[in-house]
């Protein structure tokens, strides 16, 4: 081949690999194996100069007040189970039988005993009513009034005796029947229907006494930990907002119910606990993570109340965007007919976690709302 020939060729071969980045992205979305970063979607929001401005934003872990471990009384064979993870369910609500033929023998047992006692009672009372009067009118001596009532008392005795070992017996085979002890939502379940399960845990390897764990999903809070530097902005009974991670979209009022009085000296911060009022068990989990928004009262005096920190316009989390060199403009990824479009959005104001977007986006527009350095322009949004 002539020189020129091979000019001609490694110029070409030059050009297509220049051009090879551009289509690597194109060609990875058209892939039928190709896996999506999954995508969560906030929408964007306007914000009144009426509402008030957040003052601090945290992190922290959503925790039930009430969360029980259920667990057995009784040692025998699940025969019966009545719930399943992520039940609802009510205090006293029948969770699971265990196999009750020999609590019930007991407890027949015990009943016919009693029966018996008793009958020797009502028999010991007539004797000694008869001794009784002999002994009155001088007929028996006084060593035989002595052991009509001696055994008169040992009647009595084992008729109490035998209602206590009744009672026993009939608690044992109530205890047959795992109930809920308070209302809330099933967490975990950990056995199945044939397991053996001991009281208090037993000692066999395989034994087991909890059969899963139950949350009281009416009464949440979030708890999270707070830079010192940062917990005098913070007062009790302070609104707030919190937002789960697992839904960017949901968001929930409460205040602040606790501040810890101490502080955690390694990480030099202070754990503050916010309630969560009204929630809603669809969108909250326990253990789960969530953003807790801290607001300034707007009937306090100073910079509070005034429109300077209460800001109308368009307003963003930070993790929404990823800013440019300048500081002054951003990349968001705008949902668009089920892929992400990227866009250039101006920043104005900066507030707790809080960008305010002086152009670049509409009220109403979906845009991805964290995670986006691991998304891309075209990338799809899987429903």
């Amino acid at each position: 081949m002539k020189p020129l020939a091979w000019i001609v060729v490694g110029a070409v071969v030059i050009g297509l690999a220049t051009q090879i980045p551009r289509f690597i992205p194109a060609a990875a979305n058209l892939l039928p194996g190709a896996a999506d970063v999954p995508v969560r979607l906030m929408t964007v929001a306007e914000r009144s100069a009426s509402e008030p401005m957040a003052v601090h934003t945290a992190t922290g872990k959503i925790v039930s007040d009430h969360k029980v471990k259920v667990a057995t009384k009784v040692s025998g064979q699940i025969v019966e189970l009545f719930f399943e993870q992520g039940d609802a369910i009510q205090e006293g609500q029948i969770l699971a039988k265990i196999e009750d033929v020999l609590p019930r023998a007991r407890r027949d047992e015990a009943a016919a005993t009693l029966e018996k006692s008793k009958a020797a009672l009502d028999f010991q009372r007539v004797n000694f009513d008869r001794i009784k009067l002999l002994h009155s009118e001088s007929n028996a001596p006084d060593i035989e009034f002595q052991d009509a009532r001696r055994a008169l008392e040992e009647a009595q005795a084992e008729v109490q005796k035998n209602e206590a070992v009744l009672a026993w017996s009939q608690k044992i085979l109530r205890d047959c029947e795992v109930l809920a002890p308070i209302s809330g939502v099933i967490l975990e379940r950990n056995v199945e229907v044939g397991d053996f399960v001991a009281a208090e845990g037993g000692l066999g390897a395989n034994a087991n006494s909890q059969f899963g764990t139950i949350a009281d999903m009416e009464a949440l809070r979030v708890e999270v930990d707070v830079s010192e530097l940062d917990i005098a902005r913070l007062k009790q009974n302070m609104k707030c907002v919190i937002t789960p991670d697992a839904y960017k979209d949901q968001r929930f009022e409460g205040h602040v119910m606790w501040i810890d009085p101490g502080a955690n000296y390694s990480k030099a911060t202070v754990q503050v606990k916010v309630r969560i009022e009204n929630p809603d068990r669809n969108y909250l989990r326990v253990e789960g993570v969530a953003q807790v928004v801290f607001l300034a009262s707007n009937s306090s005096t100073g910079e509070a109340g005034s429109n300077s920190t209460n800001p109308s316009g368009v307003w963003i989390p930070s993790t929404a965007c990823i800013l440019n060199d300048s500081g002054d403009t951003a990349r968001v990824f705008i949902a668009d007919n089920g892929k992400l479009r990227e866009a250039t959005v101006t920043i104005g104001r900066r507030i707790a976690g809080q960008y305010e977007i002086k152009s670049g986006l509409r009220v109403g527009q979906s845009i991805a709302s964290d995670n986006l350095e691991k998304l891309t322009d075209g990338q799809r949004i899987d429903k």
